[in-house]
């Protein structure tokens, strides 16, 4: 029933391309920065994804041992929860450039997916079918799940403003368009590092919360007596980098 470590994954750090508006084209009255102040205004946008679950009762209790970290040896693992957290980014400039001048000009359009993948709940399978420690087993791994779930759509909601309030709208100056993505990409990538960090010890927290001493006195008194108690509430598995 300790819930371990939450899997954040975080996938496609940050690609990019770039669209220059050509200076020919526009009012040769106009100074330089007054061009890059009439651009396009940047977009943020942070999108959650839906949460597709599986439910697995084919592995036995000692496989599910080895895929958890059992705080105790008077419990053993009969639910498992497994998940990774993560974020897909692209980052896109609209811009100028002026090569006679070596100077450019862009605002940023970033748009982030969150996303909880490969969602398995696991029940052991010499519990599959027990009309009273199955619907146990599966409610409890639920509540790890719905952790997931929420977190999510706070995640998303929490992102978009502060990605908004760091990186923003505003136009941003350098010498060339790539020097410009290239420290939009390591700003945003250091950002989304910290989020990463962030996000693993919050989840780790909820889980906590539910993997409780009173979890577990409540699971061993129901169905007359569970022998192998542990809900494991999340488990680590290869993160892509």
């Amino acid at each position: 029933m300790p819930a371990r470590l939450a899997i954040l994954a975080a996938v496609a750090l940050v690609a990019g391309c770039d669209r220059l508006a050509a200076l020919a084209a526009s009012n040769p009255w106009q100074s330089f920065e007054s061009r890059c102040e009439a651009l396009p205004g940047g977009r943020i946008e942070v999108r959650r994804l839906p949460v597709a679950v599986t439910e697995n009762y084919t592995v036995p209790v000692a496989q599910l041992a080895r895929m958890s970290e059992p705080t105790s040896t008077h419990h053993r693992t009969v639910g498992l929860t497994r998940a990774k957290f993560g974020y897909r980014s692209t980052l896109e400039l609209e811009g100028l450039e002026d090569a006679k001048g070596a100077r450019a000009c862009a605002r940023p359009q970033v748009k982030i997916d969150i996303e909880v993948t490969g969602t398995t709940v696991y029940v052991a399978r010499e519990f599959h079918g027990d009309a009273c420690r199955e619907p146990l087993i599966l409610a409890h791994e639920r509540l790890h799940v719905a952790v997931f779930d929420r977190y999510a759509d706070e995640a998303t909601a929490s992102l978009a403003r502060e990605i908004d309030a760091r990186l923003g709208k505003r136009v941003r100056y350098g010498a060339t368009m790539a020097a410009i993505q290239d420290a939009l990409k390591r700003e945003l990538a250091g950002y989304l590092e910290g989020f990463m960090d962030q996000s693993r010890n919050e989840l780790d927290r909820r889980h906590a919360a539910i993997d409780t001493p009173d979890e577990y006195d409540r699971m061993t008194r129901t169905c007359g007596g569970l022998a192998v108690t542990a809900l494991e509430g999340s488990a680590p598995a290869p993160a892509p980098r």
